[in-house]
């Protein structure tokens, strides 16, 4: 209160006399619970009883004491009515129509007004809202909760109706709202914010995948008022480790959801938001990390040697999108008899800070498959075991996957080491120093071929084994993303050129030795194609027709790559799918059409 009358929020005189009524109502309470030992803020309707606290609280008789409660009470009542008049004035506002929701049958003007915004089944609206009222769900069932409900409807059944998709954002809304624990809090901050009200609503109809996220965690929109980043925390060595996983799941949920949030409403480009996603994964496998190892540690002593956690796939191409899961690979430098067990139990200790649900929250899905050996090998990989697979053992697709390569944590020096280790695996493959290569005639058209032809071969595997779903199969299908990771990782391969090894697919086209019109193809495919899948994975949660997309999203879409209109942009989406899988055609030697 003190901090309010500083501010100028309230008067010096209200502030006064709210807390010394505060002082008196508390007192009271502590005399009602001493009685009978008891947990109760309700004063006894029986005058015997009621004189009995009076007495307590220092009143000769309970006239006096009735009388003061009531002025008290009174005085609260009248500053807390001065501070909510314009909730007042908003529950009344009948510019939409009637908007009835008391009583059996529907209120006919109601149902006109419903139907006016666009919601093709008014009466189901109506009988939800009717529950509500009816205190059926968590935050309405205190008078307040009510109160605020009334008085915010008129805005948010407008919003849903300018969403174009109002059925859509009632039902997710609906699911948010029953979610709620206790609605007065939620309710006054959308009461006081009327922008995140809107923001709100547009966000549940547009991006199904956040409002699922909403749902479960309405505590998330205190993020978007406060308009500020989360505040990172700080894991010390004595933080312990189940504490360390609440934290950063906390910190990370709200720095999720805030990316996404920003995405889908344009605040960042769809072009920049794999750098955010890659950040925040990036920071929280250093932070994993650092309190798996000192758990491991703590557990079964001092770690050996030095260790490093590699990033591959998306990750390694700092090319992540909403719900990616993280492909990782630890690495250890130390006498694997002896260390062998320490760096088992701090990669398990790892995955289960990066995958296991806690009550905060889980964090990602982690795939360790592109690990020497795969699923059949060691959780860590020592050193030397990962050169000697890589210089004498690997397949093609090994080192086509090995491209993507990028230390994350651990020892630097280590992962320069490493780094090189697969430089030279790479550019060997070319050279055709690698086993499985039969070099034959020793010459590079014959070294070329062999890595072409393992390239082609599992490309037409995948078309056959994955077929595309569609023009909105962004990835595997004919043209999709698939298509030009393929052409870059061949052109690596095949250069033996460690000067030309790049992990992000976009890195790698420019550096690549191709003709200027392929890779302006790839090039202005590959960033519309991200573009795209950015927005359709963090509203959808997968890639899917465009008929699962509302309205909305459609736009969204738009705004993400350019296009004037969806139709434009499904035009140009099969232009440029249809360029990439030519060009792959050509430089993977694949049959025209795939089945």
């Amino acid at each position: 209160m003190e901090a309010l009358r500083d501010g100028g929020v309230v008067a010096d005189a209200t502030a006064r006399d709210l807390s010394e009524a505060y002082c008196q109502l508390r007192n009271v309470e502590h005399r009602l619970q001493m009685r009978h030992d008891e947990q109760t803020h309700t004063v006894p309707a029986d005058p015997a009883e009621r004189e009995s606290v009076a007495f307590l609280c220092g009143y000769p008789n309970l006239a006096d004491f009735d009388r003061d409660l009531l002025e008290t009470r009174r005085l609260v009542q009248g500053a807390y009515d001065t501070l909510f008049a314009a909730e007042d004035r908003a529950a009344g506002d009948d510019r939409l129509g009637n908007l009835v929701f008391t009583g059996v049958d529907d209120d006919p003007g109601t149902v006109e007004t419903l139907s006016g915004l666009g919601f093709s089944n008014p009466s189901a609206a109506i009988d939800t809202i009717r529950n509500w009222h009816r205190g059926r769900v968590p935050a309405t069932r205190t008078g307040r909760g009510r109160e605020l409900l009334t008085a915010i409807l008129p805005r948010l059944l407008e919003d849903m109706g300018k969403t174009g998709e109002p059925d859509e954002a009632f039902r997710w809304f609906s699911r948010f709202f029953d979610g709620l624990s206790s609605g007065v809090q939620t309710l006054a901050m959308l009461m006081a914010e009327p922008d995140l009200l809107d923001d709100l609503v547009a966000t549940l109809a547009l991006a199904p995948r956040l409002a699922e996220i909403l749902s479960r965690r309405p505590d998330l929109l205190e993020a978007l008022v406060s308009g500020q980043a989360p505040r990172r925390p700080i894991l010390a060595p004595e933080t312990g480790f189940d504490a360390a996983l609440d934290l950063w799941r906390r910190y990370h949920r709200e720095q999720s959801f805030l990316i996404g949030h920003r995405l889908l409403h344009g605040l960042i480009p769809a072009a920049e938001a794999a750098r955010h996603w890659t950040e925040l994964a990036d920071e929280t496998i250093r932070e994993m990390s650092a309190a798996a190892a000192a758990e491991t540690a703590r557990r079964y002593g001092p770690q050996p040697g030095r260790w490093g956690v590699f990033a591959m796939g998306k990750l390694g191409g700092a090319e992540l999108t909403a719900g990616s899961d993280l492909d990782i690979i630890v690495i250890y430098d130390a006498d694997p008899l002896e260390a062998q067990t320490w760096y088992t139990r701090f990669t398990q200790r790892l995955i289960t800070a990066l995958t296991a649900p806690t009550a905060e929250g889980e964090l990602y899905e982690v795939d360790m498959r592109l690990r020497p050996s795969g699923r059949a090998g060691p959780v860590a990989v020592s050193l030397p075991a990962f050169e000697i697979y890589h210089q004498k053992e690997a397949w093609t697709w090994e080192h086509m996957a090995l491209t993507r390569l990028r230390p994350v944590a651990g020892d630097a020096d280590l992962g320069a080491t490493v780094m090189a280790i697969a430089a030279q695996a790479i550019t060997s493959r070319a050279t055709g120093k690698v086993n499985n290569i039969d070099p034959g005639s020793n010459t590079a058209v014959t070294i070329s071929a062999g890595i072409e032809a393992d390239i082609s071969d599992m490309r037409a595997r995948l078309y056959r084994e994955k077929p595309g779903a569609g023009l909105w199969d962004l990835k595997t299908a004919e043209g999709g993303l698939i298509d030009a990771e393929f052409i870059a990782q061949q052109e690596m391969l095949r250069a033996g050129d460690p000067a030309l090894i790049r992990s992000a697919t976009l890195d790698a086209i420019e550096a690549a030795p191709l003709a200027s019109d392929e890779k302006a193809v790839l090039l202005d495919g590959v960033r519309f194609l991200q573009a795209l899948q950015q927005v359709q994975r963090l509203a959808l949660g997968a890639e899917g027709a465009s008929e699962a997309m509302p309205a909305g999203l459609r736009d969204r879409m738009c705004r993400a790559v350019g296009t004037e209109d969806f139709a434009a942009l499904e035009e140009k989406l099969s232009s440029i799918k249809s360029g990439i899988h030519a060009l792959a055609v050509k430089k993977l030697h694949l049959p025209a059409t795939e089945t």
